[in-house]
């Protein structure tokens, strides 16, 4: 679903030297949802100057089928973020391969499964894009390794995987995962979205740990620590309270 824009920058918009950091980042954001996400798990965009977004690819091979996507890509920027991407450059990564050992047996390339995962994930693609899904998703099958990230579940030798790391340390997901953990709305989506409840988790819980022995001797502290229980049910319903707070809510 696109993106409203006004719905997306909140109040920082408004405040000096602010706007064009926040609508960049926003833009390396959407890359996600532009894309779709099957072309997200092994491309990432990396900066946008001057209305060129540059996209970091794994091999010319990518590089080459994206190239012929590249206007239906531009079209779609322009239909979340008017006038901010007027050109895409693919730029392929600079991590050189692993040398194999001696006794590894040469890589056959993707087998039968790889190819069948490949032309079901093509046909979930828009038509103009779904060749080259499928020549992204056979090389990404071949090559995937690593274990999922435990933020975003892509795979990936390191955890967090680059993209959730990078997001990680983005003011704009910081104050958006500070909204969450105030249990209001977020606009944002993707890999975005996933880091900024990651860091509102990861609050909530930290403060009802850090209340909870104070709220076991004086009782007046209950309040607050139910209230921080309450967003963290809202947001993560799925997922269990610590059994001590738990314990002790039931009580109260």
């Amino acid at each position: 679903m696109p993106w409203r824009l006004k719905e997306v920058i909140p109040e920082a918009l408004k405040r000096a030297g602010g706007k064009e950091r926040l609508k960049r980042g926003l833009v390396l954001a959407a890359w996600r949802e532009v894309v779709g996400r099957e072309l997200a798990q092994i491309t990432e965009p990396v900066a946008l100057e001057g209305g060129v977004l540059l996209v970091q690819v794994p091999d010319p091979v990518v590089a080459h089928q994206l190239t012929y996507s590249r206007l239906a890509l531009l079209r779609r920027y322009e239909e979340r973020f008017p006038g901010m991407v007027k050109e895409i450059r693919f730029q392929v990564g600079s991590e050189a391969p692993r040398p194999r050992k001696e006794a590894e047996a040469p890589s056959s390339g993707p087998g039968p499964e790889a190819g069948r995962k490949a032309l079901e994930l093509a046909q979930k693609a828009p038509p103009e894009m779904r060749e080259a899904v499928a020549r992204a998703a056979l090389a990404l099958f071949g090559r995937q390794r690593g274990s999922p990230c435990p933020i975003c579940q892509t795979p990936s030798e390191t955890h967090p995987c680059p993209t959730c790391r990078r997001l990680l340390e983005a003011p704009w997901v910081r104050k958006e995962a500070e909204r969450l953990k105030r249990g209001r709305a977020s606009a944002l989506e993707g890999e975005a979205l996933l880091v900024a409840r990651h860091l509102a988790r990861e609050a909530l819980l930290r403060e009802m740990q850090d209340l909870y022995p104070e709220a076991l001797r004086d009782e007046a502290l209950r309040p607050l620590l139910q209230d921080l229980a309450r967003r963290f049910q809202a947001l993560f319903p799925e997922e269990p309270l610590p059994e001590g707070i738990r314990s002790l809510l039931q009580r109260s």
